[in-house]
């Protein structure tokens, strides 16, 4: 893939043709936040349908999102800034351990899944028909239920309040860090939004 170098006009007209962006107001999301879904969508690394869709919701375009409800950070340097999940495929297995605590030997929801079949089980055995419900519910049953609940987890959309309105600041990976993040929100403030620089 060749690099190449757009403007801000340039990626703002770029995404003012793109269909993800059809209905938001292209002012108060960043030029930050508008190259890096490109960077994403053309390297295939998310869906960036189903990210924006999540703008779409905080944008009240949308009536209902599956993923975790808007949080706060809580901590420098990203303290009042806000974040909202968002899905792809990719973070299924993310999900699956957050409900069933695989990576520290398991949970009350894995423990209550497996005592349920257990209880339903009428052969007695760990037969085919118990390995395939098991599987079942330790998928897709997870992120049905983590949907319901409204707790499906995924990277973050940036984002700042400001007059009432949404300012769409960066795209956030929770292995990177926040002064990582940090560093681009920066970016952002002298770049598209100024006025926000003291007002988090």
């Amino acid at each position: 893939m060749t690099a190449m170098s757009l403007t801000k006009e340039e990626l703002k007209t770029l995404a003012s043709s793109h269909s993800g962006f059809l209905g938001l107001d292209l002012s108060r999301i960043s030029s930050v936040f508008i190259a890096q879904t490109f960077q994403m969508q053309a390297n295939r690394v998310i869906n960036v349908i189903q990210m924006l869709d999540e703008v779409r919701y905080l944008e009240g375009i949308k009536e209902s999102s599956s993923t975790k409800k808007t949080e706060l950070f809580r901590h420098p340097p990203l303290k009042g800034l806000r974040k909202k999940h968002f899905l792809d495929s990719q973070f299924i297995p993310q999900n699956m351990d957050s409900h069933y605590g695989f990576s520290y030997g398991g949970n009350k929801n894995l423990d209550k899944t497996i005592n349920e079949l257990i209880q339903q089980n009428k052969s007695g055995w760990i037969d085919d028909e118990f390995i395939g419900e098991l599987s079942h519910r330790i998928t897709f049953g997870a992120i049905e239920e983590r949907a319901r609940i409204k707790k499906l987890t995924g990277e973050w959309i940036v984002f700042q309040i400001y007059q009432n309105k949404n300012y769409y600041l960066t795209l956030g990976s929770h292995d990177e860090g926040d002064e990582r993040i940090w560093e681009r929100v920066k970016d952002v403030y002298d770049l598209d939004f100024p006025f926000l620089a003291n007002s988090a």
